[in-house]
């Protein structure tokens, strides 16, 4: 008889401390919004969050496409985002304008992705001049890229050639599939579609050691202040999803989440844009003080005014990142 008082006592202790027991092991879940554009180094972001890998560390993320890199800061402003991935010089050129809550805590990528190329009948660099060079929209990460690639090539992109803003990677190509573009700026997947249409490659940026933010992470510092924590889970869930998108084991995964972020079954496409991104990043979400140099000595509007990258950057949780892998032999 004492025996079963003693299990007895033993399992209203059980259920006694049960629900301060499952308290204390929930993670409590974090809703926040997060805006991206489409391009082919944004589709890290998009593995992430289709992989689970935010959820893991106790965020739950309201996804949203946001085309244009002003609209997007405004709605950070706006606190109607929390995060924002940004493809071009926009989130400094706003700090530069006053807007100083903003910063910047990471990137997908930190050095270009693109490729220049051109009709096949513009065969050399010189054939360019007085040809129409197509981006998504002027002062954008397209048109930065562009007149970068230009100079690279010993041209003036003042001069020599038309810049014109065009729309997005897919009326781009379309406009210079139809003739109404001599050459544009390319990403993963459109790297293969220029190859297969014998396009011209004039020059491939990603084999250049020129550091540039691509797809930055931002954030303001108002919401740094108030919830520290949520964005180093935010950092920790990109960088495990990063690891994610390149572990073999995850490849049909990785190719199922590509098929829906680009609406695409087309195989070959999946496959050029993993094995791009898979080569060309590191582990973290890195980001560099040169990389957003580079970007405002080469921006005419940013270059005279004087920015010190050290004012806009937050590495702290790059490199919170950085010590917890060390010191889990990652």
């Amino acid at each position: 008889m004492k025996k079963y008082i003693g299990y007895l006592l033993l399992l209203c202790q059980i259920v006694f401390l049960m629900p301060a027991w499952l308290a204390a092991q929930a993670k409590p879940i974090r809703e926040i919004t997060v805006s991206y554009p489409i391009g082919g180094s944004t589709s890290y972001f998009w593995v992430a969050h289709k992989s689970g890998s935010f959820e893991k560390h106790g965020l739950r993320l309201r996804a949203v496409h946001i085309s244009g890199s002003v609209a997007a800061i405004q709605s950070l402003l706006a606190r109607e985002l929390f995060i924002q991935f940004e493809g071009g010089p926009a989130g400094v050129r706003a700090w530069a304008r006053g807007a100083k809550d903003v910063t910047v805590i990471g990137a997908v990528g930190n050095k270009l992705d693109y490729l220049l190329v051109s009709i096949p009948s513009i065969k050399k660099p010189e054939d360019l001049k007085g040809k129409r060079i197509g981006v998504s929209a002027i002062g954008a990460s397209s048109d930065f890229i562009a007149r970068h690639a230009v100079r690279q090539l010993g041209l003036n992109p003042e001069k020599d050639v038309s810049i014109l803003a065009s729309g997005a990677m897919g009326l781009r190509w379309a406009a210079i599939s139809g003739g109404n573009l001599d050459a544009t700026v390319v990403q993963p997947p459109f790297t293969l579609l220029a190859r297969k249409a014998g396009m011209t490659v004039h020059i491939d940026l990603s084999k250049q050691e020129f550091q540039y933010p691509i797809s930055a992470v931002l954030t303001t510092r108002s919401f740094i202040k108030t919830e520290n924590e949520t964005v180093m889970n935010f950092m920790r869930g990109l960088a495990d999803g990063m690891d994610f998108y390149r572990d073999q084991a995850n490849k049909e995964k990785v190719y199922q989440y590509l098929g829906e972020y680009y609406r695409s079954k087309a195989r070959d496409e999946l496959e050029e844009t993993r094995r791009v991104y898979s080569q060309m990043t590191p582990g973290l979400p890195v980001i560099s003080a040169k990389s957003i140099e580079n970007l405002i000595v080469n921006d005419k509007e940013l270059a005279p005014m004087g920015l010190k990258p050290s004012e806009i950057l937050d590495l702290s949780f790059l490199d919170r990142l950085q010590e917890e892998r060390k010191s889990r032999g990652r």
